[in-house]
């Protein structure tokens, strides 16, 4: 094979990688393109399209105003509601919507709640569905401990970042019909600053993502990192690349708990580790967009760390457990 067959071959792998699958193939015209514009585009607009609907009808200052009390007691203003709620549907939007935050401090408490108060839409749909098998108190477990461990979280980082939230001053518009022609020029011009600040930044993660897989990164840090924390958290070893997967799409990492056969105790830690221990791809670049490359990877250490804990704590509590004959 030539030298110039060579570099053919490693631009080929590189642009469009090397199957048909997108989520698969790592290349810049297929898995980048396929995420910034298949997974993550449809739930951005869609979201903005309902924070257009509720900016222009009057409500989200009322939301704001009735959420303030309960948000000041974690160390956030009433308006980092409106990121958190859209966290629900997708993180991008809604780390991106951390911008109209007042500081820094605000800005990196309200991220920590969004990446762990609940899972994204499509990683809630997986949990539901799959959940169900064990039963509602599973898929409750789950919910649950992420809620309380979002809250915790923040209430530690609140009482150890300097600074307090600011008062809530906001004038109160009468309620009023949404403009159909202001909702699509503002969802056209987030959509045109999503392609010119979220896209590129995508692509050049899937890009460095392709260029540490074809050096066999990826199979290193399986090995290093992944089995040991399954060994912790009691799930079986197998899953370590399905850990790995997990960084590029959430959801169908859930997904692919399926072929393990986990038990209810199982998946609820796997489900709750699968959903912290670090962003998808695409949010991933958007903390670092909008937090800085520092306090993002310091963000997303905090999270590993507290995914890591958690998981060993409830394996060992599911033993303790069974070993006074209670079966999970």
């Amino acid at each position: 094979m030539t030298y110039w067959s060579l570099i053919t071959d490693w631009l080929k792998t590189l642009l469009v990688g090397t199957t048909a699958d997108p989520l698969q193939s790592f290349g810049i015209l297929s898995t980048g393109v396929y995420i910034a514009l298949v997974l993550v585009f449809p739930y951005f607009i869609s979201f903005y399209l309902l924070l257009g609907i509720l900016e222009d009808s009057g409500y989200l200052p009322r939301l704001a105003v009735v959420l303030d009390s309960f948000f000041h007691r974690i160390g956030l203003h009433g308006y980092s509601s409106i990121p958190v709620l859209l966290g629900l549907g997708c993180k991008v939007p809604a780390l991106l919507a951390t911008r109209m935050l007042y500081d820094k401090r605000e800005k990196l408490l309200t991220a920590a709640l969004i990446t762990m108060s609940a899972p994204c839409l499509p990683q809630s749909a997986m949990i539901y569905s799959m959940g169900m098998h064990y039963g509602a108190h599973a898929v409750i477990a789950v919910f649950a401990i992420l809620f309380a461990l979002a809250l915790g979280t923040n209430m530690v980082l609140n009482a150890l970042i300097k600074g307090a939230p600011p008062e809530i001053f906001v004038e109160i518009p009468p309620y009023r019909v949404p403009s159909p022609t202001m909702l699509a020029r503002k969802l056209w011009i987030r959509g045109i600053e999503y392609l010119r600040e979220v896209l590129p930044m995508i692509v050049a993660g899937v890009m460095i993502i392709n260029i540490l897989n074809s050096l066999k990164f990826f199979g290193m840090i399986t090995g290093i990192i992944g089995k040991p924390i399954a060994a912790l958290s009691g799930l079986p070893h197998d899953i370590a690349p399905v850990m790995v997967l997990g960084f590029l799409r959430k959801d169908i990492s859930i997904a692919l708990l399926a072929p393990f056969h986990l038990s209810a105790a199982q998946f609820v830690i796997a489900s709750i580790f699968m959903v912290l221990y670090v962003p998808c791809i695409a949010s991933f670049f958007t903390l670092i967009k909008e937090l800085g490359l520092r306090s993002a990877i310091k963000l997303m250490g905090l999270v590993f760390f507290i995914a890591t804990v958690i998981a060993s704590l409830l394996h060992t509590g599911v033993m303790l457990l069974r070993a006074a004959g209670i079966v999970l």
